[in-house]
């Protein structure tokens, strides 16, 4: 049974003395190929990304909590709670953006956080 146990052990080498040799090279990193473009980007791609799709996409999910229609006709339910944290979370940018937006940019969260708390009033009556 010992010889066993001791065919299955391994051997610890201490290398911390032996600065002036060189490290082993890593083993070469292979990147995965970019996907080539096609003619058609299919329905998810919009466009570019920029800030305000960032915004419309936030406001998008809150509404979609406040219970309103999905693009399909299917109306979601109302989750109250998470529609809070979506508002919170445009104010919060709202906060953290200051001074760093554009006018246009600026004005459109300011009015999308408008609305939405409005919306976000009226369901919780």
């Amino acid at each position: 049974m010992r010889e066993q146990e001791e065919e299955r052990s391994f051997t610890v080498s201490d290398r911390r003395g032996r600065a002036a040799e060189s490290p082993p090279e890593p083993p070469p990193v292979s990147r995965p190929s970019t996907p080539t473009q096609t003619s058609d980007p299919g329905p998810e791609s919009s466009g570019p990304l920029d800030f305000s799709s960032f915004l419309f996409s936030l406001a998008s999910t809150a509404v979609l909590h406040l219970g309103d229609p999905m693009p399909d006709g299917r109306t979601a339910p109302v989750n109250l709670p998470r529609a809070q944290e979506m508002i919170d979370l445009l104010a919060l940018l709202e906060t953290k953006t200051q001074g760093n937006l554009t006018p246009d940019e600026s004005a459109l969260l300011a009015n999308l956080l408008y609305t939405l708390r409005l919306r976000y009033v009226e369901k919780a009556r």
